[in-house]
C-alpha cells in the first residue's frame, strides 16, 4: 500500500511538507478542512468545527473517503486521513457514527503514518485555525490514540526545515519499502 498519511495537530507543518512534496513531483492529496472552513466563513455558514462539529465532520469524512477510494494505486501522500475525523469527534465527546468506523476499518492507508509533532515555534493562529497551542496538544494526543487504535504505526517526523522533514519521510519509505523514490 503506497498511500501515506501525514498527520498531526494543527499548525505543525503538515501542509508545508505536502506542498514541498508536490514541488518535487509527488502525488499529494490536500487537506480539505481549511477549504470547507473558508467556504463556510465566506457564506456565513454553520458547518464549522466550532459551531457544528458533527456536520463538519460528516462533510470532511465524505470528501476524505472519496479522496482515498478514488486515489490511484501509486505513491501518494495525504494531508490527514479519515482517522483524524475519529480523533476530533472523540475530543469533543461526540458519538462516532457506525459508517465512519466501518470506513476506517475497510478503507486503509499504508500502516505507517507520519506525524508532525507539536512545535510551538511554528504554531500560528489564523482565520481557519482557531485552536490554542494547549488545544493543539490535546488534539495531538487524540490523533495519536486514534491511529494506534486502528492499528497504524506512527512515525514521528523530526523538527527541521520543510525540505529536511520531507526528505526524512522519503528516506524512511525508500529504506523500508521497495518503492521507487526520486
Amino acid at each position: 500500500m503506497e498511500k501515506f498519511v501525514i498527520t498531526g495537530a494543527p499548525g505543525t507543518g503538515k501542509t508545508s511538507i505536502i506542498n514541498h512534496l508536490k514541488t518535487k513531483g509527488y502525488n499529494c492529496v490536500d487537506e480539505i478542512s481549511r477549504e470547507i472552513i473558508s467556504e463556510q466563513i465566506a457564506s456565513d455558514g454553520e458547518i464549522l468545527p466550532w459551531k457544528n462539529l458533527s456536520a463538519f465532520s460528516e462533510r470532511v469524512f465524505k470528501l476524505r473517503e472519496s479522496q482515498l477510494i478514488n486515489s490511484k494505486n501509486t505513491l501518494i501522500f495525504f494531508d490527514r486521513g479519515i482517522v483524524d475525523i475519529d480523533a476530533y469527534m472523540k475530543l469533543d465527546r461526540l458519538e462516532i457514527p457506525k459508517h465512519l468506523e466501518e470506513s476506517i476499518k475497510k478503507n486503509r492507508y499504508n500502516t505507517e503514518v507520519f506525524y508532525t509533532p507539536i512545535w510551538k515555534e511554528i504554531y500560528i493562529n489564523d482565520e481557519e485555525r482557531k485552536e490554542s497551542i494547549e488545544q493543539a496538544k490535546q488534539i495531538e494526543k487524540k490523533i495519536l490514540s486514534s491511529y494506534t487504535l486502528y492499528d497504524y504505526q506512527l512515525i514521528k517526523v523530526p523538527k527541521g526545515n520543510v525540505e529536511e522533514r520531507a526528505n526524512f519521510i522519503l528516506s524512511h519509505i525508500k529504506k523500508n519499502r521497495n518503492i521507487a523514490i526520486n
